[in-house]
């Protein structure tokens, strides 16, 4: 019998687990979703996903309107430029917040935003890059 299905490929075995970046868990891999469509999961697991997505729901509900000509505090791209950029993109502002105190912090384009993210929001981390740049 050909094995088609996610399942029948774990049938009589255990299944592949990733630690998620947020609770820390091994979980099995069907706990995590794909990012954005793409071949590859998430950093976090599904729980915390959905945690996440209710803290910033909230966070926006209460936050500051956008100005109306708002520019990207980090890149300083108004919104104009950032949809010339991605034409395709939903939405220009990404609701920035503190994730261990899961305080707003503002209103950001996604590039920095995942930027800050992708270094842990960690001061010492964006020193270090900066310092890499200056260096190149």
């Amino acid at each position: 019998m050909i094995k088609t299905t996610y399942s029948d490929l774990f049938e009589g075995t255990q299944e592949p687990t990733k630690v998620c970046g947020i609770c820390l868990n091994s979980l099995p891999l069907s706990m995590f979703g794909t990012d954005g469509g793409a071949n590859y999961l998430r950093y976090e697991c599904k729980p915390c996903a959905k945690a996440q997505a209710n803290i910033v729901k909230k966070l926006k509900m209460s936050a500051p309107p956008i100005p109306k000509d708002h520019q990207c505090p980090i890149c300083q791209r108004s919104e104009q430029e950032i949809r010339k950029s991605n034409p395709n993109k939903k939405g220009v502002w990404c609701c920035d917040h503190d994730h261990k105190t899961n305080e707003f912090r503002g209103w950001l384009c996604h590039k920095c935003n995942l930027g800050l993210g992708n270094l842990n929001d960690d001061v010492t981390r964006l020193n270090r890059a900066i310092d890499y740049l200056k260096g190149t």
